[in-house]
Order: structure tokens, then sequence, then C-alpha cells
């Protein structure tokens, strides 16, 4: 996967700010203590914070909810994005389920939450790929005056 770095419009025109680091994006989508998914459950959103993991240039997330697994089949639309409103990442993908090997991503995971991931019991981790990442930086609640750097990136492939 190779991202490559866009544009990007605030409110009506490209914007002229400082460009988001990448290894910033990073370094907070592995650090990431839980994951904000939302999927379309058929009918009405369905927002779900999840634990899962930044590995390989996806994320590999572990979806409990019953409405939100069901929702989770090949190709399916998700939006995950992590809890800052002054710091925001949003990744946009969809989901993958061929046949990953997932032992490096569960001890990855594992590690991460100091916890013994059991694909039997709790299903496989879905592993998201993005689409598109969005991030900026403010120095307070958004708004056009705050905003100090921003980012968006495209899979370029």
């Amino acid at each position: 996967m190779s991202m490559r770095a866009v544009p990007v419009r605030l409110y009506t025109k490209v914007s002229s700010l400082e460009p988001v680091e990448w290894s910033w994006v990073v370094d907070q989508l592995r650090a990431a203590p839980v994951y904000w998914v939302s999927g379309d459950s058929g009918g009405h959103p369905h927002p779900r914070p999840v634990w899962g993991v930044w590995h390989d240039d996806a994320l590999w997330l572990s979806i409990g909810s019953p409405q939100l697994r069901a929702a989770s089949t090949a190709g399916a639309a998700m939006t995950v994005h992590l809890e800052s409103g002054t710091e925001p990442i949003i990744v946009e993908g969809r989901i993958d389920i061929a046949d990953h090997d997932q032992s490096a991503p569960i001890a990855v995971y594992d590690a991460k939450y100091k916890w013994t991931y059991d694909a039997a019991e709790y299903g496989p981790l879905l592993r998201m790929p993005p689409a598109t990442i969005f991030a900026w930086q403010t120095t307070g609640f958004a708004g056009r005056d705050s905003f100090q750097a921003v980012g968006k990136w495209i899979d370029d492939h």
C-alpha cells in the first residue's frame, strides 16, 4: 500500500496550512487505545468503540457488536476515527476478509492490550486497509481560525 498526500480543502478553498506529518498519523494510529468504528448496519449508523491495531498499513479491528459484525462483509464501507476532536484522524476504507495470516496482527494486539486474543471465540480480526485518511491539528476546538496543520492521504493503487 502506498498512501499519497493530496491537497486538503477547508471550507471552500485549498488549505495553505502546514501539512500534518505522516509519521505523526502512524504513531497516533498505533497508540490509539480504541478506534471508533462506524459501518452501515442496515438502516441506522452503528458507531462503536473497539480495540484494534495498526499493522502492515491497515487497521485490524476486533468487532464484537453483532450488528456491526454482520455489516462487516467483504467490501463493506467503514469509517474509523480516533477519539480526539482537536487532533482527529479519520480513516475510510473497505473491509478485506481475504484469507490473511492473522498471527502477526494478533501478536501486536496481545502486546498492546496485555491480552490473549482467541479468534475461535471472538472471530477473526477484521482488516481494513485505508482508502483515505484525513488528519488535522488545532489549537482548540475545530474552527477555521484554530487549524494549525492538515493532511489528507489516498491509497495510490
